[in-house]
């Protein structure tokens, strides 16, 4: 039997809700919840692959998807209310132009979940929404956080832990949303073909705030380059991100957030990547990046060493990430022997995750 590709239309029945099914899925992000212009330029593969964060890459993905016969009013349209015509031989066209484009591998199997008439929820997405919900601070976590005055980051990371556990529940909502106040009912089960992204729980809220975080990902990570921020020594590269002290090493306003909680005196900035995962993916994009251009290739390939300021606890989040020759190869990753030789060497509060 074949693999049904991402272009075939599963057809569902009511009594299917909840099932599983495998299907191919695109390499965009979150495709199903956006348009397939911001898709292509928020998605890793493509974005890396072109460049597009350059006028020459922005005007081949353009002329790619002009040559595949789709207009570009119709690719800022969401996904979901694009001409079926168009949704339906997105896989055919994309074919026939990727190896012009070097856009081999645009798929991957998958899986969806039913979550009603006629509408798929992918894995991919979810993780996504999932991982937003777990890394972005939010009011609701900030009033779980600021108890005595002091930020609990454990009690913080509990409470983003429930509200992305009761996103994967289809049928119970949590009783707190996002914003901290009751939430609206969750709307996993009404995300149809694009669905409701504007409920402060759930999956919906979710997938919002993951498209805000992978536009922050892609920003920062085109910013750290054209400013030269990452140093190179011997054995591997660095970069500093901060957002209380001026520098060439200085985040942008958009990496950060000010939340007050329980009318709490701190309005410190929250740096949005002093989230391990965050931070990992900033790295992974990185090299991703360079992998691609070919400038950390070969002789040239160091590991990279992140360090993101956390304003509120005066401490900074540290990640080392290896250098991996192709895209998802397993890299042993040396660095927590030489982490924690440079934490006996000096005098200060150091915690391995």
């Amino acid at each position: 039997p074949t693999m049904p590709t991402a272009g075939d239309r599963t057809k569902i029945t009511f009594s299917d809700n909840g099932r599983i099914v495998a299907e191919n899925d695109y390499r965009f992000f979150l495709l199903r919840h956006s348009s397939l212009l911001d898709s292509m330029v928020h998605s890793e593969f493509v974005s890396t692959k072109l460049q597009v964060w350059t006028k020459k890459g922005m005007h081949k993905l353009q002329e790619l998807l002009a040559k595949m016969g789709y207009p570009l009013e119709e690719c800022q349209q969401p996904f979901a209310f694009m001409k079926p015509n168009l949704r339906r031989r997105l896989h055919e066209k994309i074919m026939s132009h990727s190896e012009e484009y070097e856009l081999t591998n645009f798929e991957f199997t998958s899986f969806f979940r039913v979550t009603g008439y006629q509408s798929l929820l992918s894995a991919s997405d979810t993780s996504y929404a999932v991982t937003a919900l777990l890394e972005c601070d939010t009011p609701a976590t900030a009033v779980a956080a600021v108890g005595d005055g002091k930020m609990d980051e454990d009690r913080a990371m509990a409470e983003a832990f429930n509200i992305a556990y009761d996103a994967l529940n289809p049928n119970v909502a949590p009783s707190i949303g996002l914003n901290g106040l009751a939430n609206e009912g969750h709307d996993a089960a009404s995300l149809v073909n694009g669905g409701n992204l504007s409920g402060n729980t759930g999956i919906g809220a979710g997938i919002r705030l993951a498209m805000s975080m992978q536009r922050n990902i892609i920003s920062t990570a085109v910013s750290l380059v054209d400013r030269n921020a990452i140093n190179r020594l011997r054995h591997f590269r660095y970069a500093y991100l901060t957002c209380s002290s001026a520098g060439e090493n200085q985040t942008a306003r958009s990496d950060m957030i000010r939340s007050k909680a329980n009318g709490s005196k701190d309005d410190a900035p929250t740096h949005l990547f002093s989230k391990p995962l965050a931070l990992s993916r900033l790295a992974n994009y990185l090299m991703t990046m360079h992998r691609e251009n070919g400038k950390w290739a070969g002789n040239k390939s160091r590991p990279l060493v992140l360090m993101a300021e956390k304003p509120q606890t005066g401490t900074y989040l540290v990640v080392g990430y290896e250098y991996p020759e192709r895209a998802g190869m397993p890299t042993r990753n040396k660095f927590g022997i030489n982490f924690e030789l440079t934490a006996k060497s000096m005098n200060g509060n150091i915690r391995f995750d």
